[in-house]
């Protein structure tokens, strides 16, 4: 009678499951959502010196190279505040952490918009990049703690996807209201939308805790380690070494071209505006939002993540070639090869992956952390360094209101550093471990 009763029972009891799962599943999509629209604001924020770089030589009376100090200054907060943003994550959850974050750089981008003169708006640069340092590190803790670890590179290239629509927003439309208000008033407007951003971000993400199950597992119940236990971890796993600094290289397309040198170079390269030179670098960033999870689908078809980013790396290397050669293209074709460059490159974002299955569950933020750190160095050094080597090759030439005019084979030869990097990163790749196979048995 029992056992009738029981197998009476059955299909109620895995009907339960089934939906215990279903809620538990759009429950992880609600809150990693949240994380991603964070990560696509302060990526507005972020790229947004590079529709308004004339404006910003002009306010400031600034060259090539201050103006990208000034842009990186954003780094400057954001690199530093990597590892303890990792450490905030693992032990506080992502829900105070964006929340806190988004009126940070709500406040840093007011101040920026406000600045009267160049430190007060280094300084706002600064507070926008310590309000995102948390942005990517949250949108890949709610991946590593609410999805399974063979779905953690598809949630990695979706994330990276929200960032690099962020990147799209920042384009044209950004850049047509920088014409039409000024671009004070443009960077006002994106002072506001982190106020709303602030508020979805407390009511919406859920942090996971002790007793709460995820999809793949329940969270391993082990203390929590301090900052020293896990940098000790970390900085002895030569593979997350690796994985940052290879991510640098390849995200330096982003980083060091979108980002600020894109749209200079392209109007200079056929003398188009700062609306039309905007759309053309945003090419590469659609590009990136599709080849993100296209790169995670390879990885899956081929069951390796290093030959996927090699062949992202090498073909990368190659268009961009061929783009700092803008002179022998018409500007469609130009088009064309920044789309299929974001394209091959989308395969940036499997360093988390292979950092992150080189790496133990319980420092997983923190190793997401200081990858990112590592990534994000590329910007730092290599956006003043591009500005740099305009200046060293600037012929003398100012407009009428004394801002410096760089000639296309100035900026040409600045270019030609971002495909020498992706070639180099091809090349480290062959010392990176494979975790394809890791990450489809935990």
């Amino acid at each position: 009678m029992s056992g009738t009763y029981s197998k009476d029972l059955s299909p109620v009891v895995n009907n339960l499951g089934s939906e215990q799962e279903s809620s538990q599943t759009m429950k992880a999509w609600i809150v990693w959502s949240v994380a991603g629209l964070f990560y696509l604001y302060e990526m507005v924020l972020r790229v947004s010196p590079s529709v308004m770089t004339h404006e910003l030589m002009q306010e400031f009376q600034v060259s090539a190279s201050s103006l990208g100090v000034l842009a990186s200054f954003y780094y400057y907060a954001y690199v530093a505040l990597q590892i303890p943003c990792g450490l905030f994550v693992d032990k506080l959850g992502p829900r105070k952490i964006v929340t806190f974050s988004a009126l940070l750089c709500a406040f840093g981008t007011f101040l920026f918009a406000e600045s009267g003169d160049l430190l007060t708006a280094q300084i706002g640069r600064f507070l926008i990049g310590a309000g995102s340092a948390c942005g990517f590190i949250s949108c890949l803790k709610v991946a590593a703690e609410w999805f399974k670890p063979s779905q953690f590179a598809l949630i990695a290239g979706l994330s990276n996807m929200m960032g690099t629509v962020g990147v799209t927003f920042a384009g044209r439309p950004l850049a047509m209201m920088v014409n039409s208000l000024g671009w004070r008033q443009a960077v006002f407007i994106a002072a506001l939308a982190g106020i709303p951003m602030a508020l979805l971000a407390w009511f919406w993400i859920k942090d996971t805790s002790g007793n709460q199950l995820r999809l793949n597992q329940s969270i391993d119940k082990q203390p929590s380690l301090g900052l020293v236990q896990s940098l000790k971890i970390i900085c002895f796993n030569k593979q997350i070494w690796l994985a940052g600094i290879i991510g640098g290289f390849m995200y330096l397309p982003i980083s060091a071209f979108t980002e600020l040198w894109a749209v200079p170079f392209l109007m200079s390269s056929y003398g188009i505006n700062n609306e039309l030179a905007s759309t053309a670098s945003v090419m590469l960033a659609i590009g990136m939002a599709v080849g993100g999870p296209l790169a995670a689908w390879g990885a899956e078809k081929i069951q390796s993540y290093i030959k996927v980013m090699k062949i992202s790396a090498l073909s990368t290397g190659l268009l961009f070639i061929a783009i700092a050669h803008a002179e022998y293209f018409n500007l469609t074709t130009i088009f064309v090869l920044l789309f299929t460059a974001g394209l091959t490159i989308g395969a940036q974002v499997l360093c988390f992956t292979c950092a992150k299955h080189n790496s133990e569950h319980k420092v997983s933020g923190t190793t997401m952390a200081f990858t990112n750190a590592l990534v994000m160095m590329s910007a730092i050094v290599f956006q003043p360094m591009l500005g740099l080597i305009l200046d060293l090759f600037w012929d003398g030439q100012v407009s009428e209101t004394g801002v410096r005019i760089y000639s296309h084979s100035c900026y040409q030869t600045s270019m030609l550093a971002i495909p020498a990097c992706l070639i180099l990163s091809w090349f480290l790749l062959r010392f990176v471990k494979e975790t394809y196979k890791k990450s489809h048995t935990d």
